[in-house]
């Protein structure tokens, strides 16, 4: 059987599905880098590559004089993409980190890294056929071909955990396999550490950010992504809490054929978010990006569940439906009621251009004077700069429509949370758990400026409750009721 065959009995693919399975065939097959020596070295040669390419970086730049301007010269174009290319192979947490660096944007990183991570997404090598046989006699026996009808060799998807397989089963329903990148789980700490290294070597991220607290939370999701056992219970739990709606799908889990390193559901329907988008409407768009505002918003105050990953990839579109078709939910946590009302207080006093809520919001955050009286008006200058960061979005909220390209709230962010640099040592960091809240809200609105939106977000506030008493209702009237 070559990778490109099916066991006997295989069906015709829907067309979307299809569609994936194609987009597949373009990736490299490369065996994943199981041991944690062989993936030490991957990962220190291209540093090495890097420090060679910053030298020569640095030779250049002696010879162009006075320019201040230049960033550091590991930072280059081309070890950019090297790094890429590297993380693409390697997989596992290593190609995780740079998804979760990715989804930060020119933001955090300087523009080239940025663009260059941002094909991590959604793209990664793909195992040889003896790896794929090898987890799968590992998690399901040795006669698992058996406990299907029909088997695709060639996978649908390649992300950074896992890759995804098209299957059909006896009683003819249409399933997807995730596989488990072999060695992934026991490389989590390996991979964090030595790509921290890698980060820190390069000073690739910006110096204020504590390394230590984010390299330990980054290892605790990624072990809880790892197992796809809590996957499944996770699955199950969002699609209790879901219900049934006409404005998204999400797949059920088949357990009997899901195990530690193993996950199988069914077939989702539609294609890839962004590949959608590429054909479809303004209307079409709009109402996507609607969906994808108003199911955050529910994740997060009505189900207190949340899919915290807001990759692209992470989301289908069933343009045959109109419905947000959401896969993944290794990285779904819980809601705490204390986040909660965070972001309730938050939503509630951008919406009103409130600036004693935006002090209130400012307070949950931590914000301290320490016990040094002489820091006390600098803590009052770091909260008044706060309360104006937090207000930069209410922009997004007023009533009647709002076009996403017309409002770059990360850029706007960017520059004003420069001046906050002099006020860090008063300032606390908020609880770790906060950031992968934080990544989904902002994953979302970037989302919505991916698909160039024209979105009403005054009218999803108002369908949750979170529209000031003193707004007047016919502030919104002609906005349609978020779904």
């Amino acid at each position: 059987m070559t990778e490109n065959e099916s066991t006997p009995g295989e069906t015709e693919q829907p067309k979307e599905a299809d569609s994936r399975s194609k987009n597949m065939e373009k990736r490299q097959v490369s065996a994943v880098p199981s041991g944690r020596l062989s993936r030490f070295m991957q990962i220190s040669a291209t540093a090495g590559r890097m420090a060679l390419g910053g030298a020569a970086e640095k030779v250049r730049r002696l010879k162009d004089k006075g320019n201040e301007t230049l960033a550091p010269a590991l930072l280059t174009a081309n070890n950019a993409r090297l790094l890429a290319s590297r993380l693409a192979r390697l997989r596992g947490a290593a190609m995780k980190v740079g998804q979760m660096l990715s989804l930060e944007g020119d933001s955090v990183l300087p523009k080239e890294f940025a663009e260059a991570l941002d094909i991590l997404r959604s793209s990664a090598h793909q195992m040889p056929m003896s790896q794929v046989q090898e987890v799968m006699r590992a998690q399901l026996g040795k006669d698992w071909p058996k406990l299907f009808a029909s088997f695709e060799l060639n996978p649908m998807a390649s992300a950074s955990i896992g890759q995804v397989h098209r299957a059909t089963l006896h009683d003819g329903r249409d399933v997807a396999v995730k596989i488990q990148y072999p060695g992934v789980a026991e490389s989590i700490e390996s991979d964090v550490d030595n790509l921290r290294s890698l980060l820190a070597l390069s000073r690739m991220l910006p110096g204020e950010l504590d390394l230590d607290r984010i390299t330990e939370e980054v290892k605790a999701e990624l072990r809880a992504e790892v197992d796809y056992e809590r996957e499944l219970r996770k699955l199950e739990e969002y699609r209790a809490a879901a219900g049934e709606s006409p404005e998204y799908f999400i797949p059920a889990g088949i357990p009997e054929l899901s195990r530690s390193r193993v996950i199988t559901t069914e077939l989702a329907p539609g294609q890839e978010l962004m590949v959608w988008a590429k054909t479809a409407s303004q209307e079409e768009r709009n109402r996507a990006a609607t969906q994808l505002f108003s199911i955050y918003l529910r994740e997060l105050f009505d189900f207190s569940l949340m899919q915290t990953d807001p990759n692209p990839a992470n989301y289908l579109y069933d343009g045959e439906n109109q419905r947000l078709v959401l896969i993944d939910f290794g990285a779904a946590r819980d809601v705490p009621s204390h986040i909660q009302d965070l972001y309730r207080t938050g939503f509630t006093s951008v919406a009103e251009n409130d600036r004693v809520g935006g002090g209130k919001v400012i307070d949950r955050l931590e914000l301290v004077a320490k016990s040094n009286p002489a820091l006390a008006e600098m803590a009052k200058e770091a909260r008044a700069e706060l309360v104006e960061i937090s207000l930069l979005v209410a922009p997004l909220f007023e009533p009647g429509v709002h076009d996403f390209m017309d409002f770059n709230v990360g850029q706007l962010m960017q520059e004003r949370s420069m001046k906050l640099r002099k006020f860090q040592e008063v300032l606390l960091p908020p609880a770790p758990e906060f950031l992968f809240f934080q990544r989904k809200m902002g994953g979302t609105y970037l989302l919505c400026r991916q698909l160039r939106a024209q979105v009403d977000l005054h009218s999803a506030l108002a369908a949750h409750g979170l529209v000031p008493q003193h707004v007047k209702p016919e502030a919104s009237e002609s906005s349609s009721p978020a779904p």
